[in-house]
C-alpha cells in the first residue's frame, strides 16, 4: 500500500498541481460562476479541465492544499518514490 504525500511545512496530504502553457486537444472544460448577492453579478472562478485526449504542457508546479505553499520540488520526488516502490512490486 502507497503512503500519501506528506507537505513538508504543514504534514497535510493534498496537493494542486497547476500546469502552465498547455496545449489542449479535446478538452471537456468545467468553468466555474458564483452570484455575489453584494455585487448583484456573477463572478468566473475559472476553468478546470475534466479530461482531455492530448495535454502538453511547457512546465509546472505543485503547490500544498493546506498550506499554498510550493511543494513541487517534494511532489517530484514522493512521485520518484512511489514509482520505485510499485517497480519494487512487480
Amino acid at each position: 500500500m502507497a503512503e500519501p504525500f506528506k507537505c513538508p511545512h504543514c504534514g497535510a496530504h493534498d496537493y494542486v498541481v497547476v500546469l502552465t502553457g498547455c496545449n489542449i486537444t479535446g478538452a471537456t472544460l468545467h468553468d466555474a460562476y458564483t452570484w455575489s448577492e453584494e455585487a448583484q453579478e456573477y463572478s468566473f472562478g475559472g476553468s478546470l479541465v475534466v479530461e482531455s485526449e492530448t495535454l502538453e504542457n511547457e512546465g509546472g508546479s505543485a503547490l500544498c492544499g493546506g498550506c499554498e505553499a510550493d511543494v513541487t520540488d517534494a511532489v517530484t520526488a514522493y512521485q520518484a518514490s512511489q514509482g520505485d516502490a510499485a517497480e519494487g512490486e512487480a
